[in-house]
């Protein structure tokens, strides 16, 4: 646990008698005071509000979700510039693991985008607050960091996200959805819906990642 967050945390709750006895807290730690002693000097506010970031911060049964993702990849790119036109296909590969204790899986993907070298990253967990999936990407095609929150669907065995994207003009952010599909146990889709210039959505992306055994 980040201490710094947690200080600023008790702080909030219990005023300035409160950032007292957290930097106290806080100097006592290298020194291994039992569990126990520390509870015992803590106001009742203050353990209530460790109780919370406790809960707050394990991960649960929806990062469970995530596990089947977890391994690395081939991948088919199908990418619309023009809903009108062929899409541009490419392959490469892909690689997803567990962070921070099983809190965010880091998906790592490198190929080839308009001919050119493409390589990105992402970050995907679920926020206990929230109570949603929360992603984040960015990749050398651009400058931005893309962030998404979704939601899951068990019976469909969906993620679907709503986030930004830059519009067929390239001149503006525009709300775009991102629907993540559990085919199978080896079999993993990303589809990505934007507006063409009309305003009407359209299927921009599809990514059909396939396990490599």
């Amino acid at each position: 646990m980040n201490s710094y967050r947690l200080v600023a945390a008790l702080a909030l709750l219990a005023g300035a008698g409160g950032l007292t006895a957290a930097f106290a807290l806080q100097d006592k730690a290298p020194e291994k005071v039992p569990a126990k002693a520390s509870a015992e000097k803590m106001s009742p506010a203050m353990a209530e509000l460790m109780a919370k970031w406790d809960a707050f911060m394990k991960p649960g049964p929806e990062h469970k979700v995530l596990e089947p993702l977890v391994g690395k990849w081939t991948t088919h790119v199908k990418w619309w510039m023009d809903p009108a036109a062929p899409p541009e296909e490419s392959d490469g590969t892909g690689e997803v693991k567990w962070i921070m204790e099983g809190r965010y899986l880091q998906e790592s993907h490198k190929g080839t985008s308009m001919g050119k070298p493409f390589e990105g990253m992402g970050l995907v967990g679920f926020d206990n607050m929230k109570k949603k999936y929360v992603s984040t990407w960015i990749d050398n095609m651009g400058t931005g960091i893309t962030t998404s929150q979704g939601m899951y669907d068990a019976a469909k065995k969906t993620i679907s996200y709503t986030t930004e994207g830059l519009d067929p003009t390239m001149t503006k952010y525009v709300p775009m959805r991102i629907v993540d599909t559990f085919v199978d146990a080896n079999t993993f889709k990303m589809e990505m819906y934007g507006p063409d210039k009309s305003g009407k959505e359209f299927q921009s992306m599809e990514i059909l990642y396939k396990r490599v055994k």
